[in-house]
């Protein structure tokens, strides 16, 4: 867990929304329909690695951040952004969830394409991938991978979120978050996933689901949630 020095001072902003990008959540597709909705200088890529902060793939290191950025969207830790940036209590937080075990295996796949891309073996004439790249379960074993949706959104409990989506109900669910923003008009932009259907045993799908309990957890109190709001019965 990352630490910040006590007397740093956080950055001061004009923020009205904080969306919180975990990785194969869909959060690529509603970034643009975030810029769509509240105009594309008003929405930016906001990251938090190593307690430095990126926007728009850029270090930034100033102490307020430009008066025109009235929403933040991208990867960061609940805890880290709190940490580094003035968030008031009435600020929105919204975030989207998806079934853990399908969401390890996607980000695997994701991470094994960009990989191969990147080092683009054949024209090089090399053979490292086939060497060096793990297993799906070799990747799922590994504690960064573990739990990412409890470790992105720890520190604040589920109910406190302005609203959580699910991936697997996009459509409907984006449908009724831009109701709760108030935003009449937004494109009906598609979740950027793949629709192969990959082959994972029993056994390894067993694995996967126990190594995430902490997100299970909460994926199962997100769709408890989601039937409230939608009045669905749990029985």
């Amino acid at each position: 867990m990352m630490r910040f020095r006590k007397e740093h001072k956080k950055i001061s902003n004009n923020i009205e929304l904080v969306s919180i990008h975990i990785p194969k959540t869909a959060g690529t597709s509603f970034r643009n329909v975030l810029k769509s909705a509240y105009s594309r200088k008003s929405v930016v890529r906001f990251d938090i690695r190593r307690g430095k902060i990126e926007m728009e793939k850029k270090r930034f290191k100033g102490s307020k951040l430009p008066s025109n950025v009235r929403v933040i969207h991208g990867h960061f830790r609940y805890k880290d952004l709190k940490e580094l940036v003035e968030i008031g209590a009435d600020i929105p937080v919204i975030t989207w969830m998806r079934d853990p075990v399908d969401r390890v295996i996607s980000n695997y796949y994701y991470l094994s394409g960009v990989l191969a891309y990147e080092l683009q073996e054949e024209k090089k004439g090399l053979n490292i991938l086939a060497k060096m790249q793990r297993s799906l379960i070799e990747y799922a074993r590994n504690e960064i991978s573990r739990n990412r949706m409890y470790k992105f959104l720890d520190g604040m409990p589920p109910e406190k979120f302005h609203f959580i989506g699910i991936q697997e109900h996009y459509k409907e669910d984006l449908t009724d978050l831009m109701m709760h923003l108030g935003i009449k008009k937004y494109p009906d932009f598609h979740v950027n996933v793949t629709h192969k259907k990959r082959e994972v045993s029993e056994e390894a799908l067993k694995e996967i689901k126990a190594l995430n309990a902490l997100d299970v957890a909460l994926y199962e109190e997100a769709l408890r949630l989601r039937n409230l709001r939608k009045g669905v019965s749990d029985l």
